[in-house]
């Protein structure tokens, strides 16, 4: 089970922003790594920070909150859950103000945390969310979906280079080449000096004397382009598919769309974990004397078995005629519900048929009551 995020800050689960920061500010100085030497001073430097990066933003707070620890831990990665906390300004605003020896904040408690971070030099581009509204029935059976996507794309002009024709690539004069810039601050741990993107140069270190004039030197254009989605077997509501490289355009590599699915609920069908459960009409003279009924499921119609005496509400199962097991293989299973149909009018022949049953049952009534001597 993934732990509990309120109890790695020590909070309870309506504390208050203030308060979880205010749990957060203690708990980092007091396991900071480069003032707690203890041996496991870094895990748990890891845990505060991973639990105040979901608690301290509101849209995350809640999803965690709706989830619960191990079901946002299987939809959300460390790179998720990260995503938008800016270590620095968060040190800085405890008045921790540390030089990270040329390298960004993000960088160094990238590699920390065990995730794979972009160097300050790179043009990464933006991952992309979309979300899409399935129907249940393709949630379970899968489905191939066209889908709309507004994102920046390759300047075909420049190939994505954002120089114009015949530009050449001349050194940045601020940080000769190197990317960084240098600031020097007073901080509590006295006189320290912090290495910052160079803002001339986008930290690259070099420049075309030419800008592309389609892109404006950004190497990509805003457009919207169709995508073709592979919805699998069995996916679940929440559940997030990654399309690699079909986010943003960047020079050093291009994000990821998400496509986060949303079932919508069905008429017929209810799903329940792997399992299916729906509605199965038997007349009333099939659940007396039993038989069988075409009843139907996601795959087509089935036929099932009926037995004498059957009541309204009963379930009859067909084992792995349910949903796609998404993680674990094999099929859950299709409960049907019964549900007996009386008729509402009846011909002078049926009449006739349920009034010599009526009296039929009464009479053996009677004589069983004589039988017993209960006159």
């Amino acid at each position: 089970m993934d732990k509990d995020y309120y109890d790695v800050l020590g909070v309870k689960k309506s504390a208050s922003q203030e308060e979880i920061k205010r749990a957060y500010r203690e708990l980092a100085l007091k396991y900071h790594p480069d003032r707690n030497k203890a041996p496991d001073a870094e895990e748990k430097f890891k845990e505060i920070n991973e639990a105040y990066a979901v608690l301290s933003d509101p849209q995350k707070r809640t999803q965690y909150d709706a989830y619960g620890p191990d079901k946002f831990g299987q939809r959300y990665s460390q790179e998720d859950i990260f995503r938008g906390f800016n270590f620095e300004d968060i040190f800085k605003d405890m008045g921790i103000n540390i030089n990270f020896g040329g390298f960004e904040s993000g960088e160094i408690f990238g590699n920390l945390f065990g995730m794979q971070q972009a160097h300050p030099n790179g043009d990464i581009g933006q991952n992309i969310l979309y979300r899409m509204d399935l129907p249940l029935e393709e949630a379970v059976l899968g489905a191939q979906k066209e889908i709309s996507v507004r994102h920046i794309k390759k300047c075909q002009s420049c190939g994505g280079s954002g120089g114009d024709k015949g530009a050449k690539l001349v050194q940045c004069s601020v940080c000769r080449g190197s990317g960084y810039t240098a600031i020097v601050r007073n901080s509590m741990f006295g006189r320290v000096q912090t290495m910052s993107t160079c803002a001339h140069c986008g930290g690259k270190g070099k420049f075309y004397d030419k800008k592309c004039k389609i892109c404006s030197g950004k190497g990509g254009v805003p457009a919207v382009e169709t995508v073709e989605v592979k919805i699998p077997e069995g996916v679940e509501d929440g559940m997030r598919l990654r399309l690699q490289g079909m986010g943003d355009f960047g020079k050093d590599g291009s994000g990821d769309l998400y496509v986060e699915i949303h079932t919508l609920e069905s008429d017929k069908f209810k799903r329940e974990g792997d399992d299916i459960i729906s509605d199965v009409r038997v007349p009333f003279y099939t659940a007396i004397l039993g038989g069988t009924v075409q009843a139907q499921t996601m795959r087509g119609s089935k036929e099932i078995d009926i037995s004498p005496g059957t009541e309204p509400g009963k379930h009859v199962i067909i084992k792995g005629a349910g949903s796609k097991r998404f993680r674990h293989g094999g099929y859950g299973d299709h409960i049907f519900v019964i549900k007996v149909e009386i008729p509402k009018s009846l011909s002078p022949e049926e009449k006739e048929l349920i009034s010599r049953y009526k009296d039929l049952s009464e009479r053996h009534h009677d004589e069983s009551r004589k039988k017993f001597g209960i006159f």
